[in-house]
């Protein structure tokens, strides 16, 4: 699997930080079976914050977020086909 890397600056509290670039990059490295291993890992971390999923509905619906709401929406929900 491909990690992050962290540099340690002090022995407490520990704060790691990936900019969206850096997790990208990672994330896109990936097999298949890690990234659904990530998007569940970030479900669950999540679960007890339940409001922030509208905060991000709310986020993807503004002007400079939509193309990226879009190619979601194409990516992971395609149209069903009719036959």
């Amino acid at each position: 699997m491909a990690k992050i890397r962290v540099d340690v600056s002090s022995s407490r509290p520990l704060f790691i930080e990936a900019d969206p670039d850096a997790f990208g990059a990672v994330f896109a490295g990936m097999a298949d079976d890690d990234q659904v291993a990530v998007l569940r890992a970030m479900v669950e971390a999540m679960r007890p914050h339940r409001m922030q999923w509208d905060h991000i509905s709310i986020a993807l619906e503004s002007p400079e977020n939509r193309d990226i709401r879009d190619q979601l929406r194409q990516v992971l929900f395609p149209p069903a086909e009719v036959e």
